[in-house]
């Protein structure tokens, strides 16, 4: 069997890195924020799903193809054996890319495509089954819905900012930065509490969709359990932001995702790190720092960088790394390198229309 996974463009490494550890599979990126993987049936997809902290959905793959056309997406459906189909269904069609064809197009006819063959009832409003057709540029991919939800909402982003971060992205961080339970992490620019949270939660192994099980679609048509081994691990992990409010909301998000006890909270500027912690005692800094802007002054920014890398060459321990996510690697290479930090690790990224990249230093 085999199975896709959506993930954030340029993260597909993270996921692969998941699907080795969770089922033991094997994985590759067939297109940008496409990974294939084989799985032994369709309950490890299950699992993987249940389990999975980096990736959008998955769904288990019946046809994957080229096309030039709406008619050869068509002419494909009729030669796929969909299974699961018992008691309603609705059809899916998420697209990217130019084409003279719309979603609800290709939702409604393969939609009477399949009740006319399989005598099912159509339910868009709460079917058991969803037949996905997910069309990037001129790749048609066809499977079963199991994951229903978008995994990247997580349950605990209540408390969210204008600047608040992707959580795949603040846990794909965590993962780039090679995070163990020993490590004292800081987050000096925190935000809303994603990249702490997201530690806390993969240091403990608490399955991401723990609490939304029966929200989840396979649900509803596998009768599947979980043995969820929850780690009761003292972990080392700081959310720091000079913005009270920026703190606050931390705090109530780490409440929410039942890691607050995980995490110490404070309220300072960078400039003021070296007072805050001893020297070669973090061991990682993972953060997403302001950057310019129409409010944010590029000199009051770059002032910042330097403050960072200042005082993260006196903090960070002989074998630390700081990770930093930014839509301007200039800025954050030049200071990184004045203070004779090394890039050991580069990934860009696509969070929307805006590119971004992850770049890991080390001392």
């Amino acid at each position: 069997m085999r199975a896709v996974a959506v993930t954030v463009e340029g993260l597909e490494e993270v996921a692969i890195l998941e699907i080795k550890e969770i089922v033991n599979s094997k994985a590759e990126k067939i297109i940008p924020s496409r990974v294939i993987l084989s799985i032994k049936n369709d309950k490890s997809l299950a699992e993987f799903i249940y389990k999975s902290r980096s990736i959008l959905k998955a769904y288990l793959l019946l046809e994957n193809f080229n096309f030039s056309s709406k008619k050869d997406i068509l002419s494909k459906i009729g030669a796929i054996k969909i299974p699961y189909l018992k008691n309603s269904f609705a059809v899916h069609c998420e697209r990217t890319g130019n084409h003279d064809f719309n979603s609800q197009d290709i939702e409604k006819t393969v939609g009477g495509f399949i009740n006319n063959k399989y005598k099912v009832k159509a339910d868009l409003d709460n079917p058991e089954v969803i037949v996905l057709v997910d069309i990037v540029g001129n790749n048609c991919f066809i499977g079963i819905d199991f994951s229903g939800i978008k995994l990247s909402k997580r349950d605990y982003r209540i408390k969210l900012l204008s600047n608040s971060i992707n959580s795949i992205v603040a846990y794909s961080m965590c993962r780039l930065s090679d995070i163990k339970p020993a490590d004292v992490i800081l987050d000096t620019f925190c935000k809303s509490g994603e990249i702490p949270i997201e530690a806390a939660l993969f240091l403990k192994n608490i399955p991401n969709c723990m609490h939304l099980k029966d929200k989840l679609q396979f649900s509803k048509f596998l009768d599947v359990k979980f043995k969820d081994n929850v780690k009761d691990k003292k972990l080392g992990i700081i959310a720091m932001d000079s913005l009270q409010n920026n703190v606050r909301s931390s705090e109530i998000n780490a409440k929410l995702a039942s890691v607050n006890k995980d995490i110490k909270f404070s309220r300072l500027e960078v400039e003021w790190l070296d007072t805050k912690f001893k020297e070669f005692s973090v061991s990682k800094i993972i953060t997403f720092p302001p950057h310019p802007s129409n409010n944010l002054p590029q000199s009051v920014v770059e002032r910042m960088y330097k403050e960072l890398f200042y005082n993260s060459e006196y903090i960070l321990k002989k074998d630390g790394s700081i990770t930093i996510l930014t839509p301007r690697k200039d800025l954050i290479e030049k200071y990184a390198f004045e203070y004779r930090f090394k890039k050991v690790k580069e990934v860009s990224l696509v969070m929307g229309n805006n590119k971004f990249n992850i770049l890991v230093f080390r001392k």
